[in-house]
């Protein structure tokens, strides 16, 4: 994985609403390394992080779509498409609508549910940004 500094080389209308949304946030260290080693298996994948001496937030591209963050103290998103979306949502997703219709917010380190399969919706939400 090629790891590059600012997100902003990204702007484009399918990234606008997720990096506006991104700007001011931030994320633990331990929720990006959990979305980082979630896309470590997969192919063309650039990270980005605006300064991560401040702990800001995390994002992952490919092909120019940003498909997956890191943000706050437990949350992943991955941009997925319809159909995963849904799958999603029905097993503890939140719906992230303020970074973009396609986002699924993914809460980590939960004492009352099941730890989340992130490489499986990272493999979901690469394939989708890719396509």
């Amino acid at each position: 994985m090629e790891h590059l500094g600012d997100p902003e080389v990204l702007s484009s209308a399918v990234n606008d609403v997720v990096l506006g949304y991104l700007r001011d946030l931030s994320a633990h260290s331990d929720v990006a390394e959990a979305l980082l080693e979630a896309v470590a298996p997969l192919g063309d994948v650039q990270s980005y992080c605006p300064d991560l001496s401040q702990y800001r937030y995390v994002a992952v591209a490919t092909r120019g779509v940003v498909f997956g963050f890191a943000v706050g103290m437990a949350t992943v998103g991955f941009r997925l498409s319809p159909e995963f979306k849904l799958r999603a949502l029905a097993t503890g997703a939140e719906d992230l609508v303020q970074a973009g219709p396609e986002w699924v917010g993914i809460e980590l380190f939960r004492n009352d549910w099941p730890d989340p399969d992130l490489k499986f919706w990272a493999l979901r939400a690469y394939v989708y940004a890719r396509e």
